[in-house]
């Protein structure tokens, strides 16, 4: 669910949601590793792609590596990354640069109302007569 601006015509620019990019890793870890290699190989890559994205680096000594996704709408997001190779962390990061930052949740009901009935929902067929031979 991406962001639109309007324009007269009906048409709209992509705006990003993806404000923030934060990829924790351990300097020894083994877990580690792939993120190490990603960061070494490809996340200046990722960068430049991305200039609407801002990306930190940061290193946690002793903890598993981690990515955090922050969000325009205030929300985030934390995906562990442990003892993950370098395609595995750069489809993480495209599935969140894709998504909007809105959590999914299951739709119980096709229908909402805030003053429930105890009859049940209208339908067409709710007061026709029945049918007589």
């Amino acid at each position: 669910m991406a962001a639109t601006i309007g324009l007269p015509n009906g048409m709209g620019r992509y705006v990003c949601q993806l404000q923030r990019v934060t990829l924790n890793y351990c300097r020894a870890g083994g877990s580690s590793r792939g993120l190490r290699d990603f960061i070494d190989q490809n996340v200046v890559s990722f960068a430049k792609s991305n200039p609407q994205v801002a990306v930190y680096v940061r290193e946690r000594n002793g903890k598993h590596p981690r990515i955090v996704a922050n969000y325009l709408n205030g929300n985030s997001k934390i995906i562990d990354i442990k003892n993950m190779e370098i395609e595995d962390i750069r489809k993480w990061l495209e599935r969140l640069r894709g998504e909007s930052g809105v959590k999914i949740e299951k739709i119980r009901k096709p229908w909402h109302t805030d003053n429930p009935s105890i009859q049940g929902t209208w339908t067409p067929f709710t007061n026709k007569p029945s049918l007589k031979m």
